[in-house]
């Protein structure tokens, strides 16, 4: 019987919830206890989509959001805060992108993500460090799952598709990956993501 070995050689992940926490609602009730999260975060959805296209900086964004939401320039300026600094690590996925540097795995990022939030991440969080390139979708005009995401990331790094595995929270994203070729699956946690990974023939 035919065995086919996989040949993982890039490992690329996506950002909020697999590698830091991104829980908008959460930040949203412990500012305004009053609101309806869910609400609150379908009313900002429209200037979310374009601060993560790259059609506005946030500081654009700023008073549009105080128009759209009813709130204070200060209210808005707490909530853009706190939306960055809540954005903690997820348990055992900076250990695990360790692991994989340390073994020099090439290692990549494509994320539905605002400028300033990267920035952010640059100066006061460690994962970033470990990338051979990151794709942000304010910098290519692109969210995914649109193919064109992904391909970018693959052409500009001289990547084969199938020679990479995509790992995001996000099922409808890992299908978009799979649409282009490469190999992908849903994070669920880190230890999960690592058996994987090993399942897959990565090593490290």
């Amino acid at each position: 019987m035919l065995v086919v070995v996989m040949q993982i050689k890039n490992v690329i992940f996506d950002i909020g919830n697999v590698l830091v926490r991104w829980a908008p609602e959460e930040v949203i009730k412990s500012i305004f206890p009053d609101a309806d999260p869910a609400h609150f975060v379908k009313q900002m959805r429209s200037l979310w989509i374009d601060l993560n296209l790259g059609k506005l900086t946030e500081a654009e964004a700023l008073f549009a959001f105080q128009n759209q939401l009813g709130i204070s320039e200060q209210e808005v300026l707490t909530l853009m805060l706190r939306l960055k600094t809540s954005q903690t690590p997820i348990a055992g996925s900076l250990e695990l992108l360790k692991k994989l540097y340390i073994a020099k795995v090439p290692l990549y990022s494509i994320t539905d993500n605002v400028r300033e939030i990267i920035e952010y991440h640059k100066l006061n969080s460690e994962f970033l460090q470990y990338f051979r390139g990151v794709v942000v979708s304010a910098d290519v005009g692109v969210l995914k799952p649109d193919q064109k995401i992904y391909r970018h990331l693959l052409d500009t790094y001289n990547l084969v598709p199938q020679e990479s595995v995509f790992i995001d929270d996000v099922q409808i994203n890992v299908d978009g990956a799979l649409a282009v070729g490469m190999h992908s699956f849903q994070f669920k946690d880190s230890k999960d993501c690592l058996i994987k990974l090993i399942e897959m023939g990565v090593e490290f």
